[in-house]
């Protein structure tokens, strides 16, 4: 893998992770680019406030003055995808790629119930780690259950790739959707990956990710 011509990459995580979720990607950079995995606004441990979509999106595009550059390359879990793609349509200047991963699922029913279950299945020490309990955790999945995004997706003009895991059939789903909404979006299925596709099979994504910056 070649450098890239992208000033600056932004990795978002997504609920219950935290910034070291993207330890594999950011050890693989390509030599010489910059990159920066924040907290998302609203879900960095002993913050008093609560997650809300739009002022994430916001924060994440005042790191192009943080880092003085005028474009940046957003790649996304979960809620950080949402967070990525809530920037790339209030914001469409300033995005230059799009990469989106392990997408929640939008029918309301359906999240619930995943989310639940995957809230009992995540280890306590994990929830500690991000700063939750599981009430809280809970709470912040059914705020971000009712994200709807499709309203941004046509002004979205990043070039835009989603990538899931052919063991999350309901993300493969989800990944579908949202790319019939972005215009020249490409959905890539990784095999050997369920729901969280960067730390299961983070050869392959990191192949995909920066072939796709570069």
């Amino acid at each position: 893998m070649g450098s890239m011509s992208v000033p600056l990459v932004a990795f978002l995580h997504g609920l219950g992770r935290t910034p070291q979720f993207w330890q594999d990607q950011v050890s693989a950079l390509p030599p010489g680019t910059r990159a920066v995995a924040p907290w998302l606004d609203g879900l960095r441990p002993g913050g008093s406030d609560g997650f809300e979509l739009t002022r994430a999106a916001d924060a994440v595009l005042g790191q192009l003055n943080r880092f003085g550059v005028d474009q940046v390359a957003l790649v996304g879990s979960g809620l950080g995808a949402s967070v990525a793609v809530a920037a790339a349509g209030r914001s469409p200047a300033a995005v230059s790629h799009l990469v989106l991963t392990d997408l929640l699922p939008r029918t309301a029913k359906l999240a619930g119930g995943l989310q639940r279950l995957a809230v009992r299945a995540m280890p306590t020490a994990q929830l500690a780690e991000a700063g939750l309990d599981r009430g809280k955790m809970l709470a912040m999945m059914k705020a971000s259950a009712s994200v709807d995004l499709r309203a941004l997706l046509p002004q979205v003009t990043a070039q835009t790739l989603l990538l899931g895991g052919s063991g999350n059939p309901a993300g493969v789903t989800a990944a579908r959707e949202l790319a019939a909404g972005i215009a020249g979006a490409r959905v890539e299925v990784i095999g050997r990956a369920g729901g969280s596709v960067p730390t299961e099979a983070p050869q392959e994504f990191n192949q995909l990710l920066y072939d796709f910056l570069a």
